[in-house]
Parts: C-alpha cells; structure tokens; sequence
C-alpha cells in the first residue's frame, strides 16, 4: 500500500512543508498585509480623473485605497521613467552631434529612424549602432555635397555679380511708401524681397513659366537650373536702370510694372508708367 505522508516533507530535508495558505499568508503580509494606501491613479477619489463625467477608477474599483504592492509598482513605473530620462539626458550630452544628425534625417531616413525608436526605448545606443549611425550620417553629408557641387557647377555660368544698388533703393522707397509687399515687373523677370531673408531678392522669369530662377544676394545673383543663359544679362540691365525696364515694360504691355494695374491716362500710357507708382518707387 502506498503512503502519500511522506509528500508533505521535503525529500532534501525531510522538513515539513509548509501548507499553501501559509506561503499565501506570508506573501500577503511581505506585500503589505491588509495595509492600504490612497490610489496613486485617482489620488485616494475614487474616481478617474480624466473623464468629464464621474466615472469610477479602474486601479482601485472606486475604493480609494490599494495594496502595497500596488503601490511599490506605481513607484516603480515612476522610478524606470526617471531613470530612462536620466539615460537619454547622459547619452544626449555625450553625442550631440550624433543625436542631431538623426533627427534631421530621420524623417526619411529608415535606419535613422529606427535608432531614435531605440533610443527613445533604452535611452542610449550601443556601439555598434553608435558607429552605424555615425557611418549614416557621414554617407548622408557625403551624397549631399556632391549634389550641391554638382547644381553649383551646372548653374556656374547662369550666375554672377549683380549691382543692386539702384534696385534697393527702389524698393526701400517703396517700402517706405507704404507698399507692404512691392513687386517690380519686368517684361520678363519679376523680381521681389523676400519677406523672411532681408537683404535677399527672389526673381521669376515668364520664359520659364513664371518659375523662380533664383535670387540675388550681397549683390549676387544665385541661378537656379530653371535659369535661361541671358538671366543674368536682363538683371544687369535692370539693376544698372531701373527706370527703363518699368517704362519698357509699361508701353510694351499697358501694364504699370510697379503696381500691376492697366494704364488708361493717356499720358501714363505714354510714359509707361503711372504718376503715383512713380513717386511711391521713387523713379
């Protein structure tokens, strides 16, 4: 006959085990016991914070109260959240640039991107992806200089020095006209500051269908591949009489260059130019 006795011991020891309400018992008690405390969720309420209507909180079951084990977890979220911020703050004053470099490509970047997910999970990166990310952005930059050397070469004769002088005077006098967004015509560029870049003037071209060309900046001009070969022969000229081009531009279309606007007086038809648009651009 078999005798189950022997399985409330140990075998190793041949000390009794103990029951399971015991072990139950003293978990209970390691976690706190009956003790309770307020809700770290709803703050002790009962109730959910974010709810517009009174609603009860899923943490506690609208007690109020949890256990310690409750709470010790609550703490513990808060502690892992601490110290994964801390690791990000370390590793991102240790490699500020690596980190810029990610985010700056990683808006299309797939590999890129996949870092800052591991980064924003584990608050740093490991060598290895350290190095990865390094040889990305250093590829990046690579591939970036050379398309510009190569639209700076394709665009090198399309662009030269401009003498603006007489333009931004022309514009300043019609800013200081009260012209909050003055637009010179041409009869074909068209040319414009730009509002967020002082000192910087865009310019379009009818030829290639109204399409920005480029821009003139410090006096030089900056062609775009959209750029005709004589783009910057037409800006010389305007730039060295400003005067003419409008007045051209006036008679050839019936148009003031300044303003925009159809010339019907007579002799604004005849000067190209109308008399108000005249003394407000200072020509």
């Amino acid at each position: 006959m078999i005798d189950f006795n022997d399985l409330d011991t140990d075998p190793m020891t041949s000390a009794p085990v103990a029951p399971s309400e015991e072990i139950r018992a003293a978990a209970h008690m390691h976690n706190g016991g009956d003790a309770v405390f307020p809700c770290p969720k709803c703050l002790g309420s009962g109730l959910w914070r974010g709810a517009r209507y009174p609603r009860k909180c899923f943490a506690c079951q609208g007690k109020g109260r949890v256990s310690k084990g409750v709470v010790a977890a609550a703490k513990g979220r808060v502690t892992r959240a601490a110290n994964l911020a801390a690791d990000k703050a370390a590793f991102e004053a240790a490699n500020p640039d690596l980190m810029k470099g990610l985010r700056e490509i990683a808006g299309w970047h797939r590999f890129a991107g996949e870092l800052l997910s591991k980064f924003e999970q584990y608050g740093e990166l490991t060598a290895g992806q350290v190095n990865a990310a390094l040889n990305s952005i250093a590829e990046v930059k690579r591939k970036r200089e050379e398309k510009a050397a190569a639209r700076a070469s394709e665009t090198a004769d399309r662009s030269g020095e401009v003498g603006v002088e007489r333009i931004n005077a022309l514009f300043a006098t019609a800013m200081e006209s009260g012209l909050k967004k003055p637009l010179f015509r041409t009869e074909r560029l068209t040319i414009k500051p730009a509002k967020l870049h002082p000192g910087t003037l865009y310019v379009t071209d009818k030829a290639a269908g109204g399409e920005y060309v480029g821009k003139i900046v410090n006096g030089q001009f900056m062609a775009r591949r959209e750029a005709k070969p004589d783009t910057l022969a037409l800006l010389c000229a305007i730039a060295a009489d400003p005067l003419k081009a409008a007045t051209d531009y006036g008679r050839s279309t019936g148009v003031c260059g300044c303003c925009g606007r159809e010339l019907t007086d007579p002799d604004s038809v005849k000067a190209g130019i109308g008399p108000i648009c005249a003394t407000k651009w200072g020509l």
